[in-house]
């Protein structure tokens, strides 16, 4: 079953680090994307089987599939890719996972939870960074209350950002920061601020709008949830241009420009940089009484860490042909996800 699945948007920066660490580990999947020359260019290097197709054209998408027990789309925004993806794979029989963090796919992928059961597929969206620590230790937490209200992530030491990620952040300016109450996702206006203490220091961090948001509600059944990152760099500055000219960063034109000035910078951190930026994950879990629980993960760099949770996440389900219909990371493999990934480790404290 090594070469029974195939990795969709290899060419990008993180799709060549999941194609190189497949390889790694002595399996073959067939890379694929929508540019041939450059598909078969790292297909090339890597002596890997190569394909090249749309997501957008349904019969092409399908034909490639036909054969495949499993899709890994690392082709983001996966707001442009995820339901032509899903549909191909529920079409064809064939298992999808991706590496998105993006709240609207989760749901997309949560609706089609029936059709791909029916179907016999599993729709496992957010395989990477986005969402597999934050989602065992949303988990592992909750787990410690007995009757958890409210759930509050805050991740620290994310590095550098690849491109395809930089994109993703240009989509969400001027929209506001989502979270949920009572269940639902909605919006708040105003940034939301917080200070959260790392190492013995604190630092101030603001809300952002996370998978987690999505993802932690399914693992848990918390009805309160919010996610923050540091409140510094392109972050900061992201910010501050949602809220001072957030009618201006919903115009298509302004999107289109920042992603063309995105298309200039580095590709995405280095080896170098990604071994020297660990990453620390708090989950704060509130109780019905009023208790509140707090567990801290330590993990690598988050592209160094969606290599390896990608790649992990797909060989088990090839394995075990995994949980039918929509999954998150915790609730398809469960907490011990975690020790199967290197230089994972959690505290509670």
């Amino acid at each position: 079953m090594s070469d029974n699945w195939m990795i969709y948007g290899a060419t990008g920066y993180t799709g060549r680090l999941i194609a190189e660490e497949a390889k790694a580990r002595g399996l073959k999947p067939t890379l694929a994307g929508r540019n041939a020359e450059k598909v078969k260019a790292i297909a090339d290097e890597l002596e890997l089987p190569w394909a090249a197709f749309s997501v957008d054209d349904k019969h092409a998408v399908e034909a490639a599939l036909q054969d495949k027990a499993l899709v890994l789309s690392v082709a983001g925004p996966f707001s442009a890719t995820a339901d032509q993806m899903t549909d191909a794979c529920i079409a064809t029989g064939t298992h999808y996972l991706d590496v998105t963090g993006e709240i609207a796919v989760f749901e997309l992928a949560a609706s089609k939870s029936s059709n791909a059961e029916k179907a016999g597929v599993t729709l496992l969206p957010g395989v990477g960074f986005d969402v597999v620590p934050s989602d065992c230790i949303a988990a592992h937490t909750a787990k410690r209350a007995s009757g958890p209200t409210d759930l509050t992530l805050a991740i620290f030491g994310l590095g550098g950002a690849s491109r395809g990620t930089a994109k993703t952040g240009v989509e969400s300016l001027g929209t506001g920061t989502s979270i949920r109450r009572g269940g639902q996702i909605s919006k708040t206006s105003k940034p939301m601020f917080r200070s959260f203490e790392f190492d013995g220091e604190s630092h101030e961090f603001i809300g952002v709008s996370w998978g987690d948001v999505s993802t932690a509600y399914h693992s848990t059944g918390i009805d309160n949830i919010e996610v923050y990152f540091p409140n510094a760099g392109p972050i900061k500055s992201m910010a501050k241009m949602s809220k001072n000219f957030g009618w201006l960063m919903r115009r298509k034109f302004v999107q289109n420009f920042l992603k063309k000035k995105i298309d200039e910078m580095p590709a995405g951190p280095t080896a170098e940089q990604r071994a020297k930026a660990g990453t620390q994950i708090l989950a704060e879990v509130t109780d019905k009484d009023g208790t509140i629980y707090r567990s801290i993960l330590s993990c690598p760099n988050g592209y160094s860490l969606t290599a390896d949770s990608a790649v992990t996440c797909a060989e088990k389900i090839l394995a075990t042909n995994g949980k039918l219909g929509f999954q998150t990371p915790s609730r398809a493999f469960g907490v011990e996800l975690l020790k199967d990934l290197k230089d994972c480790s959690i505290k509670d404290l």
